[in-house]
């Protein structure tokens, strides 16, 4: 099971529009899929009530519940687990990063206020020992030079890799919500939906990294035989991106496409 943890200590950030497009691309992938929402706001149950399709299920909860909810979704099988996390609380973002296999932090990069607002949310991502990503999202479409120099920005100042998909502004984000859609579902052709489908895939390929890299450790050297001032910390996998064309691309290259 996959527990990915949406965390941004400033509202508006764009977490539960990255987590349903995520979660139906997911249940349309043919993985059951699971949203739990701990916002009190009720985001997510106001967008699943909209729904005709049943899933992704969609739950809300309190962070004291997460231990019972997560067991219950590992006995139901459940491939895909969503944390929708509340802005400017910090006891319910630790909890739910706390329960997570992955952080990914959502950042608007044309706005200075979430840009700064990402070194908050990193300090609470980083105190779980979990590993974070930077997705950018709502940036401004056939932005190639912006993209890659925020790109750089955040690498630099935070330490913390950037995916290299993201989500763009576009008016298939704004449209579907009203009908309890994700934009794949409400333009299945159209860009916004290609960029779900790239996202969902690059974020799938670093559960599958993370857990080859889990299943075949590397052996430490007995003490004898290490080195003295030798790093013998095993080289990170390259982790590369799942399509059905034969080409592949790095976990983060150089951004080539809005």
């Amino acid at each position: 099971m996959h527990t990915i943890c949406l965390l941004s200590l400033k509202g508006g950030a764009g977490k539960s529009t990255v987590v349903q497009s995520l979660a139906v691309c997911a249940v349309q992938h043919g993985q059951k899929t699971l949203i739990i929402e701990l916002d009190p706001q009720g985001t997510q149950k106001n967008w699943s009530r909209r729904r005709e399709p049943s899933d992704p299920r969609v739950v809300q909860t309190l962070p004291q519940s997460l231990d019972d909810m997560l067991d219950d979704a590992l006995q139901n099988e459940t491939h895909w687990v969503f944390l929708d996390t509340p802005g400017h609380d910090t006891s319910t973002a630790a909890a739910a990063a706390a329960h997570a296999d992955i952080i990914v932090v959502p950042c608007k990069i044309q706005s200075m206020k979430d840009f700064d607002s990402v070194m908050l949310t990193l300090a609470e991502a980083n105190r779980s020992n979990k590993p974070v990503y930077v997705v950018m999202n709502q940036v401004p479409p056939n932005s190639r030079i912006l993209v890659e120099r925020k790109r750089c920005e955040i690498e630099a100042a935070y330490q913390v890799p950037v995916l290299a998909k993201f989500l763009s502004r576009r008016a298939d984000f704004e449209y579907c919500d009203a009908l309890g859609l994700s934009a794949a579902e409400f333009n299945p052709h159209g860009a916004a939906a290609l960029e779900i489908e790239r996202l969902y895939t690059l974020i799938q390929s670093i559960f599958i990294a993370t857990e080859s890299r889990d299943q075949h450790p590397v052996q430490e050297k007995s003490p004898s035989a290490q080195v003295k001032d030798v790093d013998l910390t095993p080289e990170p996998p390259v982790l590369q991106e799942i399509s059905a064309s034969p080409k592949v691309t790095t976990l983060f290259p150089r951004v080539r496409e809005i």
